[in-house]
């Protein structure tokens, strides 16, 4: 029975080959290796990069396959550094603190001046709107309470 399951079932892929990323195919020489190793603990990753070279990419790889990590308190030891880099690479928000800048298109679905909201001078609709939550919270506790599904999304304690 197995057998005829098999042989009436079985798959056959074809067994198709993945794509060999292209690389630039850099070979490390015993210099470079000697380089990174020595200079990776305490310089910048950018910095090491240029003097090697390589892609700042490459160079992170390369660090990683050897095992190599940077000291202790170096982030800490270039803290200001670090963070003027982060200052200059961050682009400038061009419309940030410009006074009057709006969203375009939103205008018409502002508040318009003189508005009030119905709920701050209309007792009845206050009340309706209070009468229909009760309603809904005392409904959902009962349903809890004899073991059926919500139909809110409610989230109710001491039901």
């Amino acid at each position: 029975m197995d057998s005829d399951f098999s042989r009436y079932y079985e798959l056959s892929l074809p067994v198709v080959a993945k794509p060999k990323r292209r690389t630039a195919g850099i070979e490390w020489s015993d210099e470079m290796i000697e380089i990174i190793t020595s200079k990776f603990a305490t310089s910048f990753n950018r910095d090491l990069a240029d003097e090697l070279g390589v892609s700042l990419r490459t160079m992170i790889r390369k660090a990683r396959e050897l095992g190599l990590e940077k000291e202790r308190g170096f982030l800490d030891k270039n803290r200001k550094e670090i963070s003027q880099m982060a200052r200059e690479a961050r682009r400038p928000n061009p419309t940030k603190g410009q006074k009057g800048w709006s969203v375009p298109g939103s205008e018409k679905y502002r508040f318009k001046p003189g508005h009030v909201p119905a709920m701050k001078d209309n007792p009845e609709l206050i009340e309706r709107v209070h009468r229909k939550r009760n309603e809904t919270i005392k409904n959902e506790r009962f349903r809890l309470r004899v073991g059926l599904q919500p139909e809110t999304k409610l989230r109710l304690k001491n039901y």
